[in-house]
Order: C-alpha cells, then sequence, then structure tokens
C-alpha cells in the first residue's frame, strides 16, 4: 500500500462493514454467514486472509479497484511467523532462531 491512501482504506472497510479487533488496532475482521475475513495491517503491508477464498478474492477485487498497491507472491512468513500451507489448511509456526 502507498503512503497517502490511509482514509481510501478506512472508506473500504467502513463501507464493507469490517470491524476494529479491541486488542490490536491494525487487525480489522468480518464475520458473515460463517465465513470469517481478515485484514491486517503493518506499516505499509497489508496481508488479507480468510476462512473462504472467495471471501478474500472480494476483499482483493476491492483494493484492486480502489487502492494502489503492488501484489506480491502469497506469505511464506510474516512477522517472524512461518506460514505453510496443505491443500486445505494454513499452519502457522515460529522460526527457530538457530
Amino acid at each position: 500500500m502507498i503512503h497517502g491512501q490511509e482514509n481510501k482504506l478506512d472508506n473500504l472497510k467502513i463501507s464493507n462493514e469490517f470491524k476494529v479487533n479491541k486488542i490490536d488496532k491494525c487487525i480489522h475482521y468480518k464475520y458473515e454467514n460463517n465465513i470469517c475475513t481478515i485484514i491486517c495491517l503493518y506499516v505499509d503491508d497489508l496481508l488479507i486472509f480468510g476462512s473462504k477464498i472467495h471471501a478474500v478474492n472480494y476483499v482483493k477485487s476491492l483494493f484492486n479497484n480502489n487502492i494502489d498497491k503492488k501484489h506480491l507472491p502469497e506469505v511464506e512468513v510474516i512477522f517472524g511467523i512461518k506460514v505453510t500451507r496443505s491443500q486445505n489448511r494454513i499452519f502457522f509456526g515460529s522460526i527457530s532462531p538457530w
């Protein structure tokens, strides 16, 4: 995400009924019809994930149409957490310092 687009991002989250996590204000979530979608913001990084790929793709399409950004490949490590995917699951684990 490019600096200076915070208002566009805030408007997208509000208009699409995302809620702010009470503990960590950088996490926004939407839970509807047993589908959870989460947006994590950290400085200029944006991570989108959820329980159903169509919900994630919908959020990505909102950003594609409204915010200037660059697409990166699927995340392998974020915030020091290793992300591993299987066919139908995602696992989170720590990175060993050794």
